[in-house]
């Protein structure tokens, strides 16, 4: 590497000081940095350069510096500075001590809360990758640090692919990519343009962090070719008593096929967060190994499996055919022809979106111990209103859930789509003639939400209500749409 400057401990470059080794990995090395105009904890990242280090050590350097500096948020590293690639390549990044993945994977199986806990933590990380238009590749639990507000932050984007930019990471190198437990079928045969490949890593590690043990098990290459052809052992054969829907949501994270998958992290992190909204099937239930004929008609499909995408879609464009859809009712107070006319507004939007999952969202007074039982409680009785409202849709089970909330119903209704990552909300104003201008829960919700607002309204109040068969909302929308693309 004639010309290029392996930066080591001890030495000052560009103002920064390179201190002790904290960590030496395949392709790069990690040491402390200094600085007088840096008061955060940084670290210094410089790829191995010697005669011994991976051919693709200096690209997987490049990738990563390109990509960092695209992306932004709480969930990717702060980038500092760089140096010149040509030069004395190093990378300067926001140091982040808590490594509560990587302890999690050694303190495995986990009590079910924590499991659910960093399961939707690193959904919501990786959603905001997608939505950035990239695809990480190498979810581990040694890649994932953790803020002091429990939120993650994915590492090591040396392996990444940015759906924007060429794609450096040459396979002709014949290297490996990524950490074998976490590694996609689709991985395996050098497809690196799926997002779905991130949601097989989080089910990776939702197995082990379950069950204690790998899905394939020992990380070698017989365990790497058998996720061509395999299915794992069902988690409840490990843990008896482990809950169906996290085995329903984990195995079918584990599926061979991507589109066989769950298409956004988004939806995983909400159906962790909600285990009642988990449709479980007999794959949830299973706890023995699939049969012999399965696994052999599983093998010969492996034989001419081809993985690639006619035209692969660019992660933010996979988060677009499965938008979140909140829809706020408030059925005790809202008219017959109210109803019916946010019954039409969600029909059309369905039409539209197929691959839409909808939250029906009911705030009842009280806490929710109070309001979720009781002879008093509201909650029974509004879930059996919601689904009753929302039958004549004839949405798909696992695409349609319920959800209650309590406190004031504006932020009820925000707090709801900040914390889910909403696209839409959707929710009725109603009829007053004394107000000539959108007020109260509808005008809050629309001036603040995060996301797009879709407003509905009836013709007006006693009027003949539209048929279940119109194609669009009897009423007018109004929308305010705040960006969420990439």
């Amino acid at each position: 590497m004639a010309g290029l400057h392996e930066v080591a401990s001890g030495e000052r470059i560009d103002g920064f000081g390179v201190g002790e080794r904290l960590h030496e990995g395949g392709m790069a090395r990690l040491y402390r940095a200094t600085h007088p105009r840096h008061r955060l904890p940084m670290v210094i990242k410089v790829p191995r350069l010697g005669p011994d280090a991976p051919l693709t050590a200096l690209t997987a350097f490049e990738n990563e510096l390109r990509i960092l500096e695209r992306v932004h948020g709480p969930h990717v590293p702060r980038l500092i500075a760089a140096g010149a690639v040509d030069r004395a390549p190093y990378l300067v990044l926001e140091y982040l001590a808590r490594d509560d993945y990587a302890r999690a994977a050694v303190e495995a199986p986990l009590p079910l809360e924590r499991v659910r806990t960093l399961g939707v933590a690193l959904c919501r990380a990786v959603h905001e990758l997608h939505r950035q238009n990239v695809i990480h590749l190498d979810i581990n639990p040694r890649n994932i640090r953790m803020r002091a507000n429990g939120e993650a932050v994915l590492i090591d984007y040396g392996l990444a692919h940015h759906a924007g930019l060429p794609d450096l990471i040459d396979i002709a190198y014949g290297e490996q990519e990524g950490t074998v437990p976490y590694i996609a079928p689709e991985q395996v045969r050098h497809v690196r343009s799926d997002s779905r490949s991130d949601l097989y890593a989080i089910g990776g590690m939702l197995y082990l962090y379950a069950t204690g043990h790998y899905a394939f098990g020992r990380p070698n290459l017989l365990s790497l070719t058998r996720r061509l052809h395999d299915v794992p052992l069902p988690p409840r054969r490990h843990v008896p008593d482990l809950p169906a829907w996290l085995q329903q949501v984990i195995l079918t994270l584990l599926e061979i096929r991507p589109e066989e998958r769950y298409a956004t992290a988004r939806e995983v992190g909400y159906l962790l967060s909600h285990p009642q909204a988990v449709p479980v099937t007999a794959r949830g239930r299973r706890t023995s190994r699939s049969s012999a004929w399965t696994r052999t008609k599983l093998w010969l499909r492996s034989l001419y499996e081809v993985f690639d995408e006619p035209a692969p879609a660019r992660p933010y464009e996979r988060l677009s055919t499965a938008p979140h859809v909140l829809v706020a009712l408030d059925l005790d107070r809202s008219s017959a022809a109210l109803q019916q006319a946010l019954r039409n507004a969600v029909r059309k939007f369905v039409r539209g979106e197929p691959e839409a999952y909808i939250t029906c969202v009911s705030v009842v007074s009280g806490t929710a111990e109070e309001s979720a039982g009781g002879e008093t409680g509201e909650g029974p009785n509004q879930l059996v209103a919601m689904r009753h409202w929302a039958q004549p849709l004839r949405i798909r089970p696992e695409r349609v859930f319920f959800h209650l909330a309590t406190g004031d119903p504006a932020v009820a209704i925000l707090e709801y789509a900040r914390a889910h990552l909403i696209d839409y909300v959707v929710l009725g104003a109603r009829s007053n003639p004394r107000r000539r201008v959108l007020g109260g829960v509808a005008a809050r919700v629309a001036e603040e939400a995060p996301c797009s607002v879709i407003v509905v309204r009836s013709r007006r109040e006693g009027a003949r209500e539209p048929s279940t068969g119109d194609a669009g909302a009897r009423g007018s929308a109004r929308a305010r749409s705040a960006s969420r693309g990439p």
